[in-house]
């Protein structure tokens, strides 16, 4: 631990300037973290941090190059620093990956890792809070002065790689416990944003390296969806008077389920790359998962005030098919098409017997595609070049899996288009069930019925204090008495303070790991009506085998939508009540 030097008390503040020209500090006198604590915090801004974020992930769909850049703007804006940017370590040199504010114009210079503050915080693997550090580090001395310089590490398969920094340069503004929490969500978003475009940059490399980075990205990403997700709902049901702010609520749950599909999207293509991704097929009517998926996609197609029709024959049809994939595979058609048509243009959905299969058609009057792109649509990461409409471009990842999960369904996918600006017409070719009498048709789909939910008593176990937070106020808004622990050891001791019913346990926790904790809760109670919900960002069949082994009752994979984790927990209450 270093030693903290007794001339940082906020006492002595403002200091007076010193000299550039001074002799060289050592480290211990230009740091001054331990003011983190004793100093007061502003209330939290969470409006104009939900807009900052609803941008970012905006950024991130759509423009990932410019994500970082966009990032740098949001810091200097929330914490009201002079300059912000972002540090990225290659080899031994710090690269100043993006720069806002006083010395934006210093973009990409690099510093040597010795020579730079970044190289302490990458080092330390912790949160850094400088006061004049040119006078350690002489590379720094610049006009205006680098007066207090916070600086916070992000992370990539675990390990540090560069840093997310704010500066003031001036005597007055003083950083504190709440601007650290802020750089620590965006240091969050740099890690995927930074990931994301390195994605690009390495598509070039082997198909395994590919895979393992898009399947760390995916779980990477599920942790900050999980807050936002949390805290948008929160929102929500508190009932903002302000349109205005209300909108910005709107943007940031749309965005943030934008964001969710793409991440679905990532592991489920890495899944495939595998050979991991597996059907659950089961007999589905088609009507039923063709209405599903129009209402999966029913928001961005009535925000763009498009006409949707949908024609279907009158007789069942039948298929043997996995209802989740299915669906999955005609929202991401009926997404890219409200996507990329003009506001109040035509989208139609149609299914029709073809001998033993079905064609279903998904069409738009949208901007078309040149015929001499045909052919690499369906190929991944492939965009249409030209496109004027450069707001709606993804990451060329959906059509991509609507070609695969037609494959794994023995079908076909094609495409036909007249041209730029002539629309298009998708069409999925499927198998159909062999034909059977009415009492073997499939139980028709509704929506169970959810009671209201009984309080239970809950304990989160999580250690990101975001996620922990929005989901403790979430929950207990909803009515359940609520407890979080941060770690193993007090979720253990709470296990017996608190006396949980249910327990939401967050399976990769620091030092004891969620699969050691679970077990220890049951070998420590012998409660059998104790239910324990491992919360993982991973989802494969391995991932949920292993929550079983270690005690867990159920496995769910983050984010966990507000809505489900509702009717989860009422399934989970009514079955105790029946034990």
């Amino acid at each position: 631990m270093i030693n903290q030097r007794s001339d940082h008390r906020e006492s002595a503040r403002p200091r007076p300037p010193v000299s550039p020209h001074q002799a060289l500090a050592t480290f211990e006198e230009v740091d001054i973290r331990c003011e983190l604590r004793s100093r007061p915090h502003r209330p939290p801004n969470y409006e104009a941090e939900h807009r900052a974020l609803a941008v970012l992930a905006t950024e991130m769909a759509e423009n990932p190059r410019n994500m970082l850049q966009k990032l740098a703007l949001m810091a200097v804006d929330l914490c009201r620093a002079d300059t912000a940017g972002i540090s990225i370590l290659e080899g031994d040199v710090f690269r100043w990956e993006s720069l806002a504010g006083v010395f934006a114009s210093r973009r990409n210079n690099t510093m040597p890792r010795q020579a730079s503050p970044c190289g302490v915080c990458i080092e330390q693997n912790s949160t850094q809070l400088m006061y004049l550090a040119d006078r350690c580090f002489p590379a720094l001395l610049s006009e205006p002065r680098f007066v207090e310089a916070l600086l916070v590490p992000f992370h990539y398969h675990g390990e540090p790689v560069g840093t997310v920094w704010i500066v003031a340069h001036n005597y007055e503004r003083k950083f504190d416990r709440e601007d650290e929490r802020v750089v620590r969500t965006l240091a969050c978003f740099a890690a995927a944003g930074w990931q994301l475009w390195k994605a690009y940059k390495t598509e070039a490399e082997s198909n395994r390296n590919k895979d393992e980075f898009v399947a760390m990205l995916g779980h990477e990403l599920r942790n900050p969806l999980a807050a936002i997700l949390n805290a948008g709902d929160v929102l929500h049901k508190l009932g903002i008077e302000d349109p205005d702010a209300m909108q910005a609520v709107d943007i940031v749950a749309r965005q943030a389920q934008h964001l969710s599909r793409m991440v679905d999207d990532l592991v489920d293509l890495s899944r495939i790359a595998h050979g991991k991704l597996t059907l659950h097929k089961e007999r589905v009517e088609l009507r039923v998962v063709i209405d599903h998926a129009v209402e999966t996609t029913r928001a961005q197609i009535e925000r763009r005030q498009h006409r949707i029709s949908v024609k279907c024959p009158a007789e069942p049809i039948i298929l043997d098919a996995d209802p989740v994939r299915l669906s999955q595979l005609l929202s991401n058609l009926l997404d890219n098409a409200a996507k990329y048509t003009p506001n109040g243009g035509e989208i139609s959905a149609a299914a029709e017997l073809a001998d033993d299969r079905v064609n279903i058609t998904i069409g738009d009057t949208g901007i078309g595609i040149p015929k001499d792109q045909i052919d690499s649509i369906f190929e991944l990461f492939t965009q249409l070049r030209g496109s004027q409409m450069t707001t709606s471009r993804g990451l060329g990842m959906g059509l991509a899996l609507v070609r695969t999960l037609a494959d794994l369904h023995g079908g076909a996918v094609e495409v036909v288009s007249a041209g730029p600006g002539q629309g298009s017409l998708f069409t999925v070719r499927l198998p159909i069930s062999a034909k059977s009498s009415a009492r073997n048709q499939p139980k028709p789909t509704t929506k169970p019925s959810v009671e209201p939910t009984v309080g239970r008593r809950i304990l989160v176990v999580e250690d990101n204090e975001d996620i922990a937070e929005s989901l403790g106020t979430l929950l207990a808004m909803d009515g359940h008495t609520v407890s979080i622990a941060q770690d193993g050891a007090v979720a253990l001791d709470m296990l017996l303070t608190f006396d949980p019913e249910v327990v939401l346990l967050d399976i990769g926790l620091p030092g004891m790991d969620g699969y050691q904790v679970a077990r220890r809760m049951r070998a420590k109670t012998g409660r059998s009506n104790l239910v324990i919900v491992a919360l993982s960002g991973y989802g494969e069949e391995r991932h949920r085998r292993q929550s079983i082994e270690a005690g867990c009752d159920d496995h769910l994979v983050k984010p966990v939508k507000p809505d489900f984790l509702r009717s989860f927990l009422a399934r989970v209450g009514a079955a105790s009540e029946r034990s």
